[in-house]
């Protein structure tokens, strides 16, 4: 994207956002990748940023700390390593064991994460591991950057002989300065370093009673310090141990560069890659800091932005919050489409009323989005990348080029409409001024008559009634205004396509004081056409503003009413699924019941046969046996035929069929003593003297409930005994006044909790999922040290009424999240 003119990042506002980018960097290398930034112009390429840029977002929301330990510039200590024979220093050589072991430790993270992350991934994949040259730094350096003693044998001999040496002169230093001190000749009691060589210091009237060398004087020249005659061969000595030491340690440095020479393309190649990260994590930081998203990238220059927010005025009230300590101010959200259906776009309305920063939010969506940035939108917005942007905002009038406001305004132009082509995106506050406004009015109609013919999406602000009309009447250009309370005379910085916006001059004028009978002779002066014309637009804004309300309050209705009807609906699923889910059960166990009868008939029947009893009896016990067995295979059939049956209902509803007519229930047979049976009949059953009430009939069976009981059973077997009840109604509450389905919510948070603690509240929020029919559980026990969600995770193992479960998706908290399905 080529800019035009040089300041129109400033004008637009994102010097802003570069300056908060900037904050969220954590090294110079990426301090240097921000400065070299540049809008992209391959929409190939700006894809795959944007890709790492959002995958990013979701590392630092739901995932581990990203290992950017050490994110170091040493592109000067590669430069120093790079000659042959050349060597660095041991603090140099170990901050380029930090950056290798940053970059082994990025790629290894992305590389376990490879399927959730693929496109940070790919980019990583540059990151070369260097192993070898780590090891051998880790054996040579110190944390601190100091060469250990063991990084050769002959290194830790010298250093254990220059110990001795120091120790032995020392001593012989400390016996020297004991005499002298002894003799008056001095006064301090340590040994010191001058040039080199350990000294005592000596009055400097005594420095003839001491024998040995002066190598300094004070700066008040009452002290010399002296080197003993005594330990000159001990000084000696020292030093020539040290001048080895100083050539081994150079020798071992010599030989971890030329390691890491060998590694030297490897390593540059990491650093860049770094730097490239570096302002990836920033980019994604600002973004979560903005709740911003990547919207639909298009490959038409098309602004469809829904529910933008400026960022500058985002980072803005935020940061006034921090410094109150308050909630930070809402931004208006900006629906604004252009080149769909249209190319131009000019926005009328009264000043201050929100026009300039509408378009400047257009204008820094598209800038953002070409430097790779998510944006703070709705994600189903769409955006393309334009190839140009021209920016006329504000005043630009030089004294050292002699231009005046209008001038420079005009120069834009001609760079404009020289330029300007159907990728173009151009933004032109307060189109018309700075002149006569005849003149200016009908120079601007003219540039945006040909800016349209060019193709260029334009978006134009002015307050000159003509170019209304002239929007209104043009093909591919359109009317927007800032809605504004007329009652109050405030704006409201909502964005309406297609209504053109009234100044509202002459009331805002009479709410500031000015006189009414000025006002009238100003409206007489603009004549009663015009005045007419803005009572006209004033008036259809404000009809506009209430159907807009309704509207919105409307579709709010019908989302709230349609989220109820799809849960009612899942909700009468998932009951009828369980109530055939519960019968199958209940004949399974029935003929388990049925089977172990059978056993302990036939052993009743093998102990009547070898007792000699009546065949009779034995062959009564079989044939009731039978009858019973024959009963509940009956109505096994008639359960599996009506799971059947919804079956194919639910085929044919999805197909869009109706469903299959149900066939009538067959009337019940009149009972053996009692008349004919009715849903809530009292009976009896078998003669008994026990009532029961009838709750539904079906064929040749009845439900019949006997006090907290239900069973089914053959309508043979009931004796009616008297009417219907009468109805009475209780209400029964629960401990704690409520019902356990009304308290069921979806979503439970644990974090913070013991697990005993915790563990209790998930068998709560479970017991009241169930009863409220929920097909879902969401827990929030977050991720710290993990024990928490191993611990949720075990009881939701051992529950029966747990069918599943699993870590939540990526964007709805990934492992600090468990959803479960519920049986």
């Amino acid at each position: 994207m080529n800019i035009h003119p040089p300041s129109a990042e400033e004008k637009l506002g994102f010097d802003v956002v570069r300056g908060r980018l900037a904050e969220h960097l954590i090294s110079p290398l990426g301090e240097d990748r921000l400065a070299a930034m540049r809008p992209a112009r391959d929409p190939a390429a700006l894809r795959a940023e944007l890709d790492r840029v959002s995958e990013l977002q979701q590392v630092l929301r739901f995932d581990d700390p990203l290992p950017l330990d050490a994110v170091l510039d040493v592109r000067a200590v590669l430069r120093s390593a790079a000659p042959e024979g050349a060597y660095v220093g041991a603090t140099d050589l170990w901050d380029v064991h930090r950056v290798a072991a940053t970059a082994r430790r990025l790629k290894e993270y992305f590389e376990r994460r490879r399927d959730k992350y693929p496109a940070l991934g790919r980019r990583l994949r540059r990151l070369a591991p260097l192993p070898d040259f780590e090891a051998h730094v880790r054996a040579i350096i110190e944390p601190g950057g100091a060469v250990r003693d063991d990084a050769s044998p002959e290194l830790a001999r010298l250093r254990r002989q220059i110990g001795r040496t120091q120790a032995r002169l020392r001593e012989t230093l400390m016996a020297a300065l004991r005499s002298a001190i002894g003799e008056g000749y001095a006064t301090e009691e340590q040994p010191t370093i001058r040039n080199g060589r350990m000294v005592i210091p000596v009055r400097a009237e005594a420095k003839r009673k001491v024998q040995g060398f002066v190598h300094d004087t004070s700066a008040s020249g009452q002290t010399v310090y002296i080197e003993p005659a005594a330990s000159l061969d001990l000084n000696n000595e020292l030093r020539e141990l040290e001048g080895e030491e100083r050539r081994e340690v150079e020798r071992i440095l010599r030989a971890a560069t030329a390691l890491l020479r060998q590694d030297l393309p490897d390593m540059q190649e990491n650093v860049r890659t770094l730097a490239a990260f570096d302002l990836v994590q920033a980019k994604a930081r600002l973004a979560n800091e903005l709740d911003a998203v990547v919207p639909q990238l298009v490959d038409e220059a098309v602004l469809d932005i829904r529910a933008g927010r400026n960022p500058v005025l985002l980072l803005h009230f935020r940061r006034q919050a921090e410094e109150a300590d308050a909630a930070p101010r809402a931004v208006v959200p900006l629906d604004l489409t252009l080149g769909v259906g249209y190319r131009t776009l000019v926005i009328t309305g009264p000043n201050a009323g929100g026009k300039t920063v509408a378009m400047k939010t257009a204008g820094l969506f598209a800038l953002m989005l070409a430097y790779g940035l998510p944006l703070p939108l709705d994600p189903t917005s769409r955006l393309g990348l334009f190839t140009r942007l021209f920016v006329d905002i504000g005043d630009e009038q030089s004294i050292e080029e002699d231009l005046s406001t209008f001038s420079s305004h005009v120069a834009n132009l001609k760079k404009m409409l020289a330029e300007a082509d159907e990728g173009s995106l151009i933004l032109i506050d307060e189109a018309g001024t700075g002149t006569d406004p005849a003149e200016g009015g009908a120079l601007a109609q003219a540039v945006l008559e040909r800016l349209t013919e060019a193709g260029a999406r334009t978006i134009a602000t002015t307050h000159h009634g003509t170019l209304k009309v002239f929007a209104h009447q043009t093909e591919g250009i359109e009317n927007g205004s800032m809605a504004f309370d007329r009652a109050t005379l405030s704006p409201t910085y909502r964005f309406r396509a297609g209504v053109p916006g009234s100044s509202y001059a002459f009331d805002i004028a009479r709410r500031i004081g000015l006189g009414g009978d000025l006002l009238d002779r100003a409206r007489a002066l603009v004549g009663e056409q015009q005045t007419a014309l803005e009572d006209l637009v004033a008036t259809f804004d404000a009809r506009s503003q209430a159907l807009a309300e309704k509207l919105a309050e409307a579709e709010r209705l019908l989302a709230e009413a349609e989220k109820e009807k799809a849960e009612y609906e899942t909700r009468m699923a998932r009951l009828k699924k369980d109530a055939d889910h519960i019968r199958k059960q209940a004949l399974e166990e029935a003929e388990r019941v049925v089977r172990e009868s059978n056993a302990q008939i036939e052993r009743t029947i093998r102990e009547i046969k070898e007792a000699q009893a009546e065949r009779e009896a034995t062959l009564k016990a079989r044939a009731e046996l039978e009858a019973f067995k024959e009963r509940v295979g009956k109505r096994q059939q008639k359960v599996e035929r009506r799971l059947e049956q919804r079956r194919r209902d639910r085929l044919r509803r999805e197909a869009g069929e109706p469903a299959a007519p149900r066939r009538p229930a067959e009337t019940a047979p009149p009972a053996r003593a009692g008349g004919a049976l009715g849903v809530g009949d009292q009976v009896v059953l078998d003669g008994g003297t026990t009532a029961a009430e009838i709750l539904e009939i079906e064929r040749d069976e009845a439900l019949v409930a006997l006090g907290s009981m239900k069973m089914r059973v053959d309508l043979g077997r009931l004796t009616k005994v008297g009417g219907p009840r009468k109805q009475q109604v209780t209400i029964r509450q629960t401990a704690g006044g409520d019902v356990p389905a009304l308290r069921a919510r979806p979503r439970i948070d644990l974090r913070g909790q013991r697990v005993d603690e915790a563990l209790g509240a998930v068998e709560r929020f479970l017991d009241e999922a169930l009863a409220a029919g929920l097909p879902r559980a969401e827990i929030l026990h977050g991720k710290g040290t993990g024990a928490l969600r191993e611990a949720v995770h075990d009881y939701l193992a051992a529950s029966p009424h747990v069918a599943s479960f699993a870590d939540a998706p990526i964007d709805q908290g990934g492992a600090g999240v468990t959803i479960a399905q519920l049986a």
